[in-house]
This record gives C-alpha cells, structure tokens and sequence, in this order.
C-alpha cells in the first residue's frame, strides 16, 4: 500500500487522511472492526484523494451512506443475496456498482469484492486491497 500511495503523491494528488477519531467513528456506526490495510487508505487519503478516484464513492464524506446505496440496489435487482453486518462496503461507482469487504475474515487485508446491477450475485473481483487501489491508480 505504501507504494500505491507514494506513486498517487508523485503524480501531485494532494491527498488528505482522517483523523483517528473519524476512523473510529466510522467503526463505531456500523459496529466492526476495520482491517488494517483499509485503516491506512482512510488515515493517507480517506478525507480527500486530490483528484485520484475523483467521481468514485468511497470517501469519508460518503462512506456512511454506501452501505444504504447498495441495499437499494440490491433491493431494485430482486436478487436473493444479503448483506451481511460483516460486509463493509467502502466503495460504490455511479449506483450501479459496489465494493465490500468482509471484516470477519481477514483483519490485516481482505478480499475484495463487487456487485454489479444486474448480476445477481457478487464476484471476487481482487485477492487484496492493494490490487484494488493499483487497478484504480491504472486507470
């Protein structure tokens, strides 16, 4: 991760972390522990990305309503497949696309995975959650 974010700052993303007491905020609403990996992306970048993930869902002034934008799109598919109060999700794309974790598997850096509109079910889309920011640093 510490790649990822040194190569976001050389590229002049002016980038601004949490506060301890916002984390703790965060775990504190939906009752869980945060992984460690996910922890540093909130404490380097998790107020503002600068520029880098601009457009996306996924920071601190969104991050209490993701979980609600994904209900509401599972609800609108009709699919079978629930939440769990486990299951943090940490990044939605356009409302048609979201990200999750599960805090009961891996407390350093879990897996990731996505829900697409329409898929009915969600896929592993990456092994780690550096693979996830590297894939959005390429874009």
């Amino acid at each position: 991760m510490n790649e990822i974010i040194s190569e976001i700052k050389k590229r002049g993303y002016n980038i601004i972390g949490l506060e301890s007491f916002q984390i703790d905020k965060i775990e504190k609403f939906y009752s869980l522990k945060l992984p460690e990996d996910y922890k540093f992306f909130l404490k380097t970048m998790g107020l503002d990305g600068g520029g880098f993930m601009k457009g996306e869902d996924c920071f601190y002034d969104r991050i209490f309503e993701l979980k609600n934008y994904a209900l509401e799109l599972l609800e609108d598919d009709e699919t079978e497949f629930k939440l769990k109060d486990s299951y943090f999700v940490f990044y939605s794309h356009q409302g048609y696309i979201f990200a999750y974790f599960d805090t009961s598997k891996n407390n350093i850096d879990p897996s990731i995975y996505y829900y697409m509109e329409g898929d009915m079910v969600p896929n592993k889309k990456y092994d780690d959650m550096n693979s996830f920011f590297k894939e959005r640093l390429e874009k």
